[in-house]
């Protein structure tokens, strides 16, 4: 249980370091060419391999924009639940198992639930905003992706 506890906790974590990284630079890199989400990182990538048009950007900026309260009500909930995780793994180096078990399976809910809001919108950005073939090129990069993270797991595994 306790390494279930780990690998839960690391990829909360890693989730909240992932989403305030990417709103930190949405926030702080806004120029003449518009805001960091579509001209790098992640978001650029997949705006590049799609060949996303302006319009089609726009589209999904709408989209994600409805659904921005939603993620960030989820988020905020996250990082309360890691705080309060936090404050009992570190209290006295020992944790109380039942108490552990609660807040970690909470956490999971709340992880279900950002999932479920990133199906939600990739769902909407592919029925509503991309063509057939961007559709097929979406299909293969999310094999790709797949695939890099068996291959992750398989290198995690052999250590």
């Amino acid at each position: 249980m306790a390494r279930k506890t780990i690998w839960i906790t690391l990829g909360c974590a890693l989730l909240v370091a992932g989403i305030t990284v990417a709103w930190t630079q949405t926030q702080r890199w806004a120029g003449p060419h518009g805001h960091f989400w579509f001209h790098h990182g992640p978001m650029g990538f997949v705006a590049r391999e799609l060949d996303l048009t302006d319009n089609q950007k726009s589209q999904i900026k709408t989209i994600w924009e409805g659904e921005r309260p939603n993620v960030s009500e989820l988020v905020h909930k996250l990082a309360s639940e890691q705080k309060e995780l936090n404050a009992l793994t570190l209290q006295n180096g020992t944790a109380d198992d039942a108490k552990l078990q609660d807040i970690t399976t909470r956490e999971g809910a709340t992880l279900a639930k950002l999932l479920a809001e990133k199906e939600k919108v990739r769902g909407k950005v592919y029925a509503q905003v991309l063509t057939p073939a961007q559709r097929t090129k979406a299909d293969d990069l999310l094999k790709r992706l797949s695939s890099h993270l068996d291959r992750l797991a398989d290198r995690i595994g052999s250590h």
